[in-house]
């Protein structure tokens, strides 16, 4: 009678099943398997970087000087709405109501010469002297990384680790698509919805009616027939 002999993988199967297992997988917290591959965005994230530029201004009992205003209008030039650029200005004085009264002239300025209101900021803070106010421009831009530096084995997948370069061309296109970096700090604030006209087309849709705009002939746009 024929002894029966345990049964055994091949030793090729064996090690290859070893590798698969390996780098599909890693032993996580709790003794659960988690994937070690990062994803784009965490291995490089889409960052906003600021630049501060600060202007002193002495208070004057009679209002902003000359090169107070000149100042002023310096600034309004790169941070007004009209310009696109993506900056935040920070007015800050002590906590004298005279200094308090003072931010409020210079925040007063900027608004005059088209420098959004939603941009601006005014704060007190303790150790601001008292006749200084101080303007704080915060310039933002999206971060962009510099890719393809260095090279690597693209066939070395044994510990399943991403490559050095792996989502830094994707994070720094996105980066440079978008037009306000402060979106990556902050959303912006949902504008407020127009609940009449919201049930207006409500009830023009269950009637079965139009609920587009009625056509305004005034806007339409032809080619003229005549010769000159």
């Amino acid at each position: 009678m024929t002894a029966l002999r345990p049964f055994a993988l091949p030793l090729a199967a064996l090690m290859a099943l070893t590798a698969l297992t390996g780098c599909a997988a890693t032993p996580g917290k709790g003794g659960d398997m988690a994937l070690t591959a990062p994803t784009p965005t965490e291995q490089y994230p889409l960052q906003a970087q600021t630049l501060t530029r600060t202007v002193n201004l002495r208070i004057n009992p009679n209002g902003l000087s000359g090169n107070q205003r000149t100042a002023l209008d310096q600034i309004a030039a790169k941070a007004g709405w009209t310009s696109g650029a993506p900056v935040d200005i920070e007015i800050i004085t002590s906590g004298d109501p005279a200094a308090v009264a003072a931010g409020r002239t210079v925040g007063g300025y900027l608004i005059d010469h088209d420098v959004a209101e939603t941009s601006l900021s005014q704060l007190s803070q303790p150790g601001q002297p008292a006749d200084i106010v101080t303007v704080n421009i915060v310039n933002y831009r999206a971060r962009t990384y510099a890719c393809g530096q260095t090279w690597e084995n693209l066939a070395a997948t044994r510990d399943n680790t991403a490559y050095r370069n792996f989502g830094c061309a994707v994070s720094s296109n996105l980066a440079a698509q978008i037009a306000d970096p402060r979106d990556l700090q902050t959303p912006r604030t949902a504008t407020p919805i127009d609940a009449t006209r919201r049930s207006v087309v409500l009830d023009k849709y269950r009637k079965g009616d139009v609920t587009s705009s009625a056509k305004d002939d005034n806007a339409k746009g032809t080619i003229s027939n005549a010769i000159n």
